[in-house]
This record gives C-alpha cells, sequence and structure tokens, in this order.
C-alpha cells in the first residue's frame, strides 16, 4: 500500500470514530432526556423540554388564538420536528391541558383560603375576580380553562378546594357550599368565554346593527346602556357574582 493509500485509509478511519462520537452523543443526549423525562413524570413535575414547549405554546396563543394553535407551529419556534413534541405530551389536548394549568398557577401563586376576620363573601368575590384574570390574560383563555382536565391543572382542583375550605368554614352548609362554587366558577367560565367572543371586524361590517334592533327595543336599552364602557366586563361579572352571592345568602 503506497503512503497515498494508506493516508485515505487513515482519514477514512478517522471520518467513521467521529461520526460514531456524534451518534454516540445524540444518544446519549436521548437516554438522559427520556430519564429527565421518566424523573419528572414519577415526580409530577415537568422537565425543562416541557416548560419550553409549554411557554412556546402560550406566546403563540397570545399570537393566535386558540383555533389556530398547531403542534407544527409550535415545533418550528422550538426548531424541532412536530413529532419530537409526542414525546412530550402525547396529545394536543394533553399539551392544552398544561397550558391551562399554566394560565392558573401564574395567577394563583401563593393564593389562600379564606381568613377567618374575612367575609366568606367579599373572599369569593375577589377569588373569581382572580380566575376572570387569569383567563383574561390569553385569547381564548377562557376556552383553555374551562375544557381543562382536573389533572394536569391541579391549580382548578386547588380552586375548588379554597373555596370549599373557605365557605365551609363559615358556616355554609355542604350542599349549599357546592351549589354556589360551582356556580360562581362556572358563570366565570361563561362570562370569560362571551368576553373573548367578540365579532371580528369582517363581520361587524357586513351587520346593520342599528336595524336589526329596531325589531327589540328592550334588548336595544340594555345594549346602548353598555356601549362604549371600558369596565363594563368587571362590573358585569362582579355583579354576576353578588347575585350568586346573595342566592346562598337566602338558602
Amino acid at each position: 500500500m503506497d503512503e497515498q493509500s494508506r493516508q485515505d485509509a487513515i482519514d477514512k478511519i478517522e471520518r467513521e470514530r467521529q461520526t460514531a462520537i456524534k451518534k454516540l452523543e445524540a444518544q446519549r443526549i436521548r437516554i438522559n432526556e427520556r430519564f429527565d423525562h421518566k424523573e419528572a413524570e414519577l415526580g409530577g413535575k415537568l422537565n425543562s423540554k416541557q416548560e419550553q414547549i409549554i411557554d412556546a405554546a402560550l406566546e403563540l396563543l397570545a399570537e393566535k388564538g386558540l383555533n389556530d394553535l398547531s403542534v407544527r407551529d409550535i415545533a418550528k419556534k422550538l426548531d424541532i420536528k412536530a413529532p419530537a413534541l409526542y414525546w412530550y405530551f402525547k396529545s394536543k389536548s394533553e399539551l392544552v391541558d398544561y397550558m391551562a394549568e399554566a394560565m392558573l398557577s401564574r395567577e394563583f401563586n401563593g393564593a389562600k383560603p379564606r381568613t377567618e376576620n374575612q367575609a366568606w363573601q367579599e373572599w369569593l368575590a375577589a377569588y373569581m375576580g382572580k380566575l376572570r384574570k387569569a383567563m383574561l390574560a390569553y385569547p381564548d383563555g377562557g376556552r383553555v380553562v374551562a375544557g381543562a382536565h382536573m389533572y394536569p391543572a391541579k391549580t382548578l382542583a386547588q380552586i375548588f378546594d379554597d373555596c370549599a375550605l373557605s365557605l365551609t368554614s363559615a358556616g355554609i352548609d355542604q350542599k349549599t357550599t357546592t351549589h354556589t362554587i360551582m356556580t360562581a366558577v362556572h358563570f366565570t367560565f361563561g362570562f370569560v368565554i362571551e368576553e373573548q367572543s367578540s365579532p371580528r371586524t369582517e363581520e361587524t361590517r357586513s351587520f346593520n346593527q342599528a336595524d336589526f334592533l329596531a325589531d327589540y327595543p328592550n334588548f336595544r336599552n340594555m345594549v346602548e346602556e353598555t356601549v362604549h364602557d371600558a369596565g363594563l366586563g368587571e362590573r358585569m361579572h362582579a355583579a354576576g357574582i353578588q347575585l350568586i352571592i346573595k342566592g346562598a345568602e337566602v338558602v
């Protein structure tokens, strides 16, 4: 074998060695990721990659809304292939559940049940205001949270638990407590979904509201009373919660 052939053989072996090293490193990274994923899963925690995916999904939700949020877009934002996301989340539905948990945990971090010196009525009104605020932080936040499962959206379960403790500790019987909490939470879900379901600009252009409302004078009075009122949503939600509370007081 001449000198050139010998050098070519050495170069080939070196290339193969470098390729093997790269493959081994890639395999090591995959194994570590799987180990971290399983360790976090068994501990009921998210790993760093899952947190990155959730953050990216929430950023895209803020830009696009829920209907246009796709796994492909999330993967593109993270510069990974779409199928890779399914290693970290079994489905888009599961990812949306974790998005709901992220929304709620950010707003309710440090939230506590009612203290002895707080009136349960004031506490519940403020707590439902926090729930509304958490969902309004993102477009379609109401749909995301209202459709979430209690696990992994465990903060939602904590909200119910805090409410139950806060009312029963104030002397409210269990049945009235359950009905009051379920009504207040579901009212808040529906209220926010309605707030976030305003018609698109192109829809309003093709709709003559004045002509439509001419046939419904009582409804027209309601609309005229509330139009151009920037703080209307917060006040109407608070008023609705007060009606629920007043109902619980007379049971």
